[in-house]
C-alpha cells in the first residue's frame, strides 16, 4: 500500500503499531516508530502528526485506562481529522491485545492456553494479569526478567525487550481478534484504509 508513520504512547504501543501496519495495512514504516513515552506527550502532539497526513497515513495507539474509547476519540481528534489519521485504543492496555493471542502468549510462556483469560477486554488491570501469568511461567528467563523480583506486582527490567519480542515474532493480530473487540475495530479499520487506496 505504501508507506505509514506510527506512534505510541510507549515501547509495547509502538510493537505494536508497527506490527498492525506492516502486517494488516500491508505499509512499510515511512521512519522509525516514534515513541512519545507517555500518553500526556501523546495527546499534546496530536495536532502536529495529524498535519503528516498529506505524506502518507499515520497510526497512533494508545490505551484507554479504564476510560471510554469513544469519548477519548471525541476529544482527542478534531472534527477536521484525515481519514489517513487513525487512532486507536486499546482496552484498557496494550497488554489486553497481547493477551487476546492466547494461543501465541501461552507458546511463548510456556504454559496452558487454558490459564489465559478469554476476554482480556474486560480486565480492569491487564498487565497485573500479564505479570501474573509470567510469574508461573515455565521459562526461567521470562519469570526472572518480565517480573520485576523486588515486587511481584511490578514489570522487571526485561518487560519491554521480552514483550516486544513476542509482538514483532510471535503475535498474531488476525488471531487475537477473535478474544480482543477493541483490537478488532483497530484492524477492521486498517483494513478499510488499505481496501481505500488499492
Amino acid at each position: 500500500m505504501g508507506q505509514m508513520f506510527v506512534i505510541g504512547e510507549d515501547g509495547l504501543c509502538c510493537a505494536l503499531g508497527e506490527k498492525l501496519a506492516t502486517e494488516i495495512a500491508g505499509c512499510t514504516l515511512a521512519q522509525p516508530v516514534i515513541n512519545t513515552n507517555g500518553v500526556t506527550s501523546l495527546k499534546k502532539s496530536i495536532s502536529r502528526y495529524l498535519d503528516t497526513t498529506h505524506v502518507c497515513p499515520v497510526l497512533c495507539l494508545a490505551d484507554t485506562d479504564g476510560k471510554c474509547a469513544v469519548r477519548l476519540l471525541r476529544s482527542w481528534l478534531p472534527k477536521h481529522a484525515s481519514s489517513s489519521f487513525i487512532l486507536r485504543f486499546a482496552v484498557t492496555e496494550s497488554e489486553s491485545w497481547l493477551l487476546a493471542d492466547r494461543e501465541g502468549l501461552a507458546d511463548f510462556f510456556g504454559l496452558s492456553q487454558s490459564l489465559l483469560p478469554r476476554r482480556p477486554d474486560d480486565l480492569a488491570d491487564a498487565k497485573r494479569e500479564l505479570l501474573d501469568l509470567a510469574r508461573r511461567s515455565k521459562k526461567r528467563l521470562i519469570r526472572q526478567e518480565v517480573v520485576s523480583s523486588k515486587d511481584l506486582r511490578k514489570p522487571g527490567e526485561g518487560y519491554n525487550i521480552h514483550l516486544c519480542d513476542f509482538v514483532t515474532r510471535h503475535w498474531q493480530p488476525l488471531r487475537a481478534i477473535t478474544n480482543s473487540p477493541s483490537l478488532e475495530r483497530a484492524v477492521n479499520r486498517l483494513k478499510q484504509l488499505r481496501e481505500s487506496v488499492a
